[in-house]
């Protein structure tokens, strides 16, 4: 009997632990960010109007919303996880100049070390090949 129920807490401990950490993970992905952008950006194929936007990763890691604040219209773009070094302070969103156009290209949450990388589809990469190529990048941060 002293055998099982030290099965049984250990088991709930376990249960525990690992209901601790999906919890931990689940309030990572459901943080968001509230930014204003004040230019015309590109989320893959999409071009956004300047306006103040709610970026958050609802449902997966692997998928980015992206809210309207004024008027609710909601976009969802495939992203991936990447990781940095440091844990970021404060949002941030990062733009890539892409022949006079900015193309949204990493979302940083605060408190996390990874970050979400916007997937470029195939058209959007060739699109952006034909343009001439500059190393300028633009970074908007959350107040």
């Amino acid at each position: 009997m002293t055998r099982f129920r030290s099965l049984v807490i250990q088991s709930l401990a376990t249960l525990l632990i690992g209901s601790a950490t999906l919890a931990t993970n689940l309030q990572a992905q459901s943080d968001a960010i509230t930014v204003r952008v004040p230019f015309r950006f590109t989320v893959d194929t999409t071009t956004i109007a300047p306006g103040t936007y709610q970026f958050s990763l609802p449902s997966s890691p692997f998928l980015l919303s992206v809210v309207n604040v004024k008027t609710g219209a909601t976009k969802m773009f495939a992203v991936h996880p990447e990781r940095q070094r440091e844990i970021e302070q404060r949002g941030r969103l990062v733009f890539r100049d892409a022949g006079g156009d900015n193309v949204l290209n990493e979302i940083h949450f605060p408190g996390t070390r990874v970050f979400s990388e916007v997937i470029q589809r195939r058209r959007a990469r060739t699109m952006e090949a034909k343009k001439p190529s500059t190393d300028d990048s633009n970074s908007v941060a959350q107040r």
